[in-house]
């Protein structure tokens, strides 16, 4: 009898040990890549020293995936998967996770050129994903784009 309860209990804890726990923050910092944000008001403030607000004008460089495709940045009606139970292995940043992947991507292909500018219209921290990050709304002449700005600045899909 006692080998039916030990048994279990302990596969149970050696599970909880190994396994990664994604923590959601609540607070409006988000600390990845080396480079930690914090959100005041309406502008966003970087440990590098960078700033980004409303109406800042950021320009677009290479697409980092494959097939040409930008890794951090979605198209306006890309709706991001919330991982409600943890990130999804699958995808390295929860900003990849979205619905209708191939048709935004392939939207945002097209109609972003590196060389050009893209305006920030609304800085906000995404808590629907683990780990959580600062979803920039992003808005050419003509379409308006969403993007995960860490991942972008890293990726040198964006340049400030």
């Amino acid at each position: 009898m006692k080998k039916l309860i030990i048994i279990p209990l302990a596969s149970y804890f050696i599970i909880c040990i190994f396994h990664p726990v994604y923590g959601q923050t609540t607070t409006n910092s988000s600390i990845n890549g080396g480079m930690a944000f914090e959100l005041k008001n309406d502008t966003l403030y970087s440990n590098t020293g960078l700033k980004f607000f409303i109406d800042q004008k950021l320009i677009i460089g290479n697409a980092s995936g494959e097939a040409g495709y930008y890794r951090s940045i979605t198209y306006k009606n890309a709706a991001i998967v919330p991982s409600i139970w943890g990130q999804d292995m699958r995808y390295e940043n929860a900003i990849e996770n979205h619905v209708n992947k191939k048709k935004s991507r392939e939207k945002v292909k097209s109609a972003v050129l590196p060389g050009n500018y893209l305006t920030i219209k609304k800085i906000g921290l995404w808590k629907s994903s683990k780990p959580n990050f600062y979803l920039v709304s992003l808005s050419s002449d003509t379409d308006s784009y969403q993007c995960d700005l860490r991942l972008a600045l890293l990726l040198k899909e964006l340049l400030f």
